[in-house]
């Protein structure tokens, strides 16, 4: 047999293998693993400030942390500042329709915040767990602004992730959980796609859809799971 036509001939085998089989792709936290670990020393820092309101949430301080960890993860690929001030003011001046956009480490949406108020208002044992989160304003602009406001600090993101886990507590309650780990993926689905779904949307969820920004694509859950199981706790 010509030497050649066999070169020729592994040549094509080799080719046809890497399209058939592509290389598996890596892992979220190998792919970003400066970003994780810059997540996971934020946990270190931060730790305190989730285990005082992880009482309030009705879930661990660590899976707080887990839930807004890949966003946490991603913090630093945010757009700029001027476009996020524009975004800010539309939002205050005509609503969610016209802005909706990210803010915080945690990346929370006004659309998500308005979500739970609404639940709050409805549920009078969340209005008396968290009565804070009750507007005064005496219009509803002076409520986005204030909302806005909100958002941009951290102590007030915790407390809406804290109201968060006790509206899927409640919507959900007729839903038992294996363990832990499959009722942190099942949060981490609502907070990643929208509570609001009901609940074989949100178990039956299973496309990858994180990091928003980035071509390829990872399971929200997946990842909090991953950092729920790799904090360092005291």
């Amino acid at each position: 047999m010509n030497i050649s036509w066999i070169k020729l001939s592994v040549m094509v085998l080799c080719l046809l293998s890497a399209i058939l089989c592509p290389a598996q792709e890596r892992a979220y936290h190998e792919r970003y693993d400066t970003e994780c670990q810059l997540a996971l020393s934020f946990w270190v820092s931060h730790e305190a400030e989730f285990k005082a309101i992880d009482s309030k949430a009705g879930v661990s301080a660590r899976f707080l942390f887990a839930l807004v960890a890949p966003e946490i993860s991603q913090f630093g690929y945010l757009s700029d500042r001027a476009q996020t001030y524009i975004l800010k003011v539309m939002y205050v001046q005509r609503g969610k329709a016209y802005a909706d956009f990210s803010i915080g480490r945690f990346q929370m949406k006004p659309s998500f915040i308005e979500r739970l108020e609404q639940c709050l208002r409805a549920e009078s044992t969340l209005c008396t767990l968290f009565p804070e989160v009750l507007f005064t304003a005496e219009s509803e602009r002076a409520e986005r602004a204030e909302r806005i406001k909100r958002l941009e600090s951290m102590e007030w993101q915790l407390v809406y992730l804290a109201l968060f886990c006790r509206v899927v507590q409640q919507r959900f309650e007729h839903i038992v959980f294996a363990d832990e780990t499959e009722k942190l993926q099942f949060y981490a689905n609502a907070y990643n796609v929208g509570f609001h779904l009901n609940a074989s949307r949100l178990q039956q969820t299973q496309g990858a859809y994180f990091p928003h920004l980035s071509r390829q694509k990872y399971r929200y859950a997946d990842i909090s799971l991953w950092f729920y199981q790799n904090i360092q706790l005291d």
